[in-house]
């Protein structure tokens, strides 16, 4: 019993070493991607196509208005079958703005997503390989820990990595 006990504890001493000799390394990467080369042309492209989403949108709602005014100006004099087919189209017309108000929230997500994504792959290569070549275990990123104490800033080696000063 006392040969189980002491083989126990020889292999819970054996790996707490192996897990303390390891090292941790932390990056920011936002300040990472704020300098890496054509990220600054991310929000101009957002911007121009956030653009013309809303141009469409605003088309859409002019038509919209247009439409809901001149249908009531004349609907005193239209014939219940026409004020119907005018209603419908205008129930259609207001139900389209709505779903291209959901449909270019998701195409703006999707438009950044596919923008920051070749730099985000990038800054996660060039980690990687700070990773191997300096015997790092594990690279946190900083904006998504809560608390941190110990470990070295490796940011400026991935920076150098992704040739950056």
């Amino acid at each position: 019993m006392k040969k189980v006990f002491f083989i126990l504890i020889a292999i819970l001493f054996i790996g707490t070493t192996t897990v303390d000799a390891q090292k941790y390394g932390h990056i920011t990467s936002q300040e990472i991607f704020a300098v890496m080369p054509g990220a600054d042309s991310i929000p101009v492209k957002l911007k121009a196509f956030e653009a013309e989403l809303t141009e469409v949108y605003t088309t859409m709602v002019s038509e919209f208005q247009t439409k809901k005014e001149k249908f009531d100006q004349e609907a005193g004099t239209m014939s219940q079958s026409v004020r119907k087919i005018r209603e419908d189209e205008l129930v259609n017309l207001q139900n389209r703005i709505m779903e291209f108000q959901e449909s270019a929230q998701n195409d703006l997500q999707e438009k950044q997503i596919e923008l920051m994504q070749p730099f985000q792959e990038k800054i996660t290569e060039a980690i990687k390989a700070v990773a191997k070549e300096n015997g790092y275990a594990y690279i946190f990123d900083t904006a998504t820990l809560l608390y941190y104490d110990g470990g070295e800033d490796v940011s400026d080696l991935v920076k150098k990595k992704l040739g950056i000063k």
